[in-house]
């Protein structure tokens, strides 16, 4: 399998479509200042270090946040135009600071090229349910972090009230892009389904503690109360033991 070619014909080739955002009948427009996408509710939970790696940094943007709070910001996918848009986007908008960041092409199915014990943080937006063997990633991500430092992970829900509704009705739960499947993968790529329980459970099978749980989308604070079930995202603080 040629993953690269499948992630560059999304966005290489520019074949990704997105589905539009629901405007909830203009509400999101309105209470703007109370909707936190998945890169804003894992930004709130980073803090700072020295050095942050973020997997499946697709353009940059999340690392380009930031900028002020680590000494070396380490970015790793699989499409070579999103690398190159990272680079990109770095020089134009950090000229100054454009040599603390670092990408590299990689496969996260395979081991990291990293020593041990070498990050403050991991982020993992959108990425994991993607990669074949999960529970190597999650164990790599254990054996590059410093001891007591965490990981900040994401992934669609397959629990989210939507798509239940959607199996009862026998259609199939969609968690990436509704379009165009048969270029750009099926479901996206996605390969991997989890519940909030699951994806605690997988990274607590690899050694780490479970620090923080909850979601990310227009209302949170509120749907929050019930993440697993009214969350279309999952988000998890993980610490290595």
């Amino acid at each position: 399998m040629n993953y690269t070619k499948i992630y560059e014909s999304q966005y290489g080739e520019k074949k990704l479509i997105a589905p539009p955002q629901n405007q909830f009948m203009g509400l999101r427009k309105l209470l703007s200042k109370y909707d936190f996408n998945r890169e804003d509710t894992v930004e709130r939970i980073v803090g700072c270090g020295k050095r942050v790696l973020d997997l499946g940094c697709g353009n940059g943007q999340m690392l380009q946040k930031l900028t002020d709070r680590f000494e070396e910001l380490y970015g790793v996918d699989i499409s070579p135009s999103r690398l190159a848009e990272a680079r990109n986007n770095v020089k134009l908008a950090f000229p100054n600071d454009a040599h603390k960041f670092r990408f590299i092409e990689a496969n996260l199915d395979e081991c990291l090229s990293f020593p041990a014990d070498f990050f403050d943080v991991i982020i993992c937006i959108a990425t994991i349910e993607h990669v074949y063997d999960v529970f190597s990633l999650v164990s790599e991500m254990k054996r590059v972090l410093k001891p007591g430092s965490f990981a900040a992970a994401e992934v669609p829900n397959i629990a989210y009230i939507k798509h239940r509704l959607a199996l009862m009705a026998g259609q199939l739960p969609v968690t990436s892009s509704p379009f165009n499947w048969e270029q750009i993968g099926w479901d996206g790529g996605h390969i991997h389904y989890f519940t909030m329980e699951k994806f605690c459970w997988l990274f607590q099978s690899q050694g780490f503690d479970i620090e923080m749980k909850t979601g990310s989308g227009f209302l949170s604070a509120i749907r929050n109360w019930w993440p697993s079930y009214l969350c279309a995202n999952l988000v998890i603080k993980a610490v290595k033991k």
